[in-house]
């Protein structure tokens, strides 16, 4: 069966040169980036710039051929940059690297993902995680979408066998997407389960929620956001392009500083956010929070007063 899956995802990846070289015209290429930034401390500032490259190519309807179906790729990096830096640590400037390859054949997707955290993340493998995915659509239609499969991901689990370190684990996949004129909901399971959900997504005032789990340390690692958004264009096709929103969040921003240490910060906020598609600007103020210093079983916790902090991202489709 193995011997099979990787024949498949050889030939998938040889047809996805093929197609790529040759069927241009039915490629898209999109490169994004965006920058972050979050007040610590009075004079503290944490600053995230990052970029992605996503390219897609999706077969026509009324293509007969062997080809995949979709195929897509992305490639992302990013820093957090601590202008002071840390108590107690020398690192202050912190990468993140993410690797993304997606293929469907009809009904059936493969999927990976490779992730690369930490201040040195050359330093050792437990800096990077792995995931290996395959799913099949049991129901497709104009209003739902459910599929199904599972997969293994390799990490630094913490889990101990027998005196062995456990750093394959199998998961289940699940993808569900739901919607109507009152509704419309998103949730996925692949890895950590996440849901998006909007309320009245065809009026002009609109109620988002997300939900996604950052981690398995609850209830810290929930992240949500709840925000009331307004598309004040009213001529179609472009009463999706622009939407003014302000709303509440729990944010968790991670930070690996060696493989015996890790930075984290929980903190709520209250934002506004201005999106014309293309290009996404969002300012607010956290409060509330925790910092949380993680080192060899221990775990270390104090309170963030917070600070104001911004996001602008901007992307272009070729």
């Amino acid at each position: 069966m193995i011997k099979i899956i990787l024949k498949k995802l050889s030939t998938a990846l040889f047809l996805s040169t093929v197609v790529l070289f040759n069927l241009c015209a039915e490629l898209n290429i999109i490169p994004m980036a965006e920058f972050g930034a979050l007040q610590l401390k009075d004079d503290n500032y944490l600053f995230s710039p990052s970029g992605t490259l996503l390219f897609k190519y999706q077969k026509d309807e009324e293509d007969s051929s062997n080809m995949p179906d979709v195929i897509a790729a992305s490639l992302s990096y990013g820093q957090d940059i601590i202008s002071k830096g840390l108590e107690d640590f020398e690192e202050k400037q912190f990468h993140s690297m993410d690797v993304f390859g997606k293929i469907g054949f009809g009904r059936n997707t493969f999927l990976l993902k490779v992730t690369g955290r930490g201040a040195h993340p050359f330093e050792s493998y437990k800096n990077y995680e792995g995931l290996l995915f395959y799913s099949r659509e049991l129901i497709k239609n104009d209003s739902m979408t459910l599929a199904v499969g599972g997969g293994l991901a390799a990490t630094d689990t913490g889990i101990v066998i027998g005196g062995i370190d456990i750093f394959v684990v199998p998961l289940p996949m699940v993808y569900f997407a739901y919607k109507n004129q009152f509704i419309k909901t998103e949730m996925e399971w692949t890895g950590l389960p996440m849901i998006n959900l909007m309320l009245f997504p065809e009026n002009m005032f609109r109620i988002r929620l997300n939900a996604a789990l950052a981690g398995f340390d609850l209830p810290v690692d929930l992240q949500w956001d709840c925000a009331l958004s307004c598309y004040p264009v009213k001529k179609e096709p472009f009463n999706e392009l622009v939407s003014v929103s302000a709303g509440v969040a729990s944010n968790v921003k991670k930070l690996r500083i060696n493989t015996e240490n890790s930075l984290k910060y929980q903190y709520y906020s209250v934002y506004g956010e201005l999106s014309i598609t293309a290009l996404t600007i969002c300012g607010g103020y956290s409060f509330g929070g925790k910092q949380i210093l993680r080192t060899k079983g221990d775990k270390f916790s104090k309170d963030y007063d917070g600070g104001f902090y911004a996001t602008i991202s901007g992307m272009y489709k070729f």
